[in-house]
């Protein structure tokens, strides 16, 4: 449900209070748009966030009746062995996971913030430096053939009739290899990228790109019309061989016969 982002930091700040009064914490860390993006916290966003509990000390976080409080719940849901997913009754909207210190070093903790810490909590590590990416040769014939080799499964799934299966590679799959291939030609700007989810934000990250997604993406129904589309975009931008064009476009057409 939408909430004023006053009001989601005011209950994370209530949850660290909870967190700080327990004892059995060494911090609490506000991650993405409450952690250090806060400049993306709008009415839409919801809460993110790790609790750093003392040794020993996990499991009565990972109960989610901690929560309560700092404000009543509606409904709680273990989603992870680390994790939970909660719903208040006013309507803001939860996720959250708790780790002991040791495991500090493992955590995805690039867009963390620390909200609270007792005096003994050891700081943030340093955030490891990304491992180098593929050759950009390697990476690229990698996501033009599996985008490709995707529209055709994808084509021949939905003439058997899997229609769910079918859009899930043409329309997921696929997609998200040309969007790959945009950002790597730089039609796809890094700025605001999500590492953990590439197909966020792409509609205020590359607009002209965001226009053509109803077409790549038309649900459904629209399958064969989703295939042709993404098709036509990897021709105009990449080196599509013309045996895998053909076929593409020969399975689509079989299934208007």
């Amino acid at each position: 449900m939408p909430t004023a982002p006053d009001a989601l930091l005011a209950r994370l700040n209530a949850l660290a209070r909870v967190v700080a009064d327990s004892g059995h914490a060494l911090a609490l860390l506000g991650l993405g748009s409450v952690g250090r993006e806060r400049e993306r916290l709008d009415r839409w966003s919801d809460l993110d966030f790790f609790v750093i509990a003392r040794p020993g000390e996990v499991g009565r976080f990972l109960d989610g009746a901690w929560l309560a409080q700092a404000a009543p719940l509606a409904f709680t849901f273990r989603n992870t062995p680390d994790g939970a997913k909660v719903l208040f009754e006013d309507g803001i909207y939860a996720e959250f996971a708790a780790f002991e210190g040791s495991r500090l070093p493992e955590l995805p903790l690039a867009s963390a913030r620390v909200v609270w810490a007792a005096p003994d909590f050891p700081g943030l590590p340093a955030v490891p430096p990304a491992p180098p990416p593929p050759h950009p040769a390697e990476a690229h014939a990698h996501h033009l053939g599996e985008a490709l080799t995707n529209l055709l499964v994808g084509l021949g799934r939905y003439g058997r009739g899997e229609r769910l299966s079918a859009m899930t590679f043409v329309q997921g799959y696929a997609l998200g290899h040309v969007l790959a291939l945009a950002a790597a030609r730089g039609a796809l700007p890094a700025a605001g990228a999500d590492p953990f989810s590439p197909e966020r934000r792409v509609e205020a990250r590359a607009p002209g790109l965001a226009a053509q997604l109803p077409a790549f993406a038309p649900g459904y129904a629209g399958t064969p019309q989703a295939a042709l589309a993404l098709l036509a975009h990897l021709e105009a931008h990449e080196s599509v061989p013309p045996s895998m064009s053909r076929a593409i476009r020969a399975a689509a057409q079989a299934l208007e016969e």
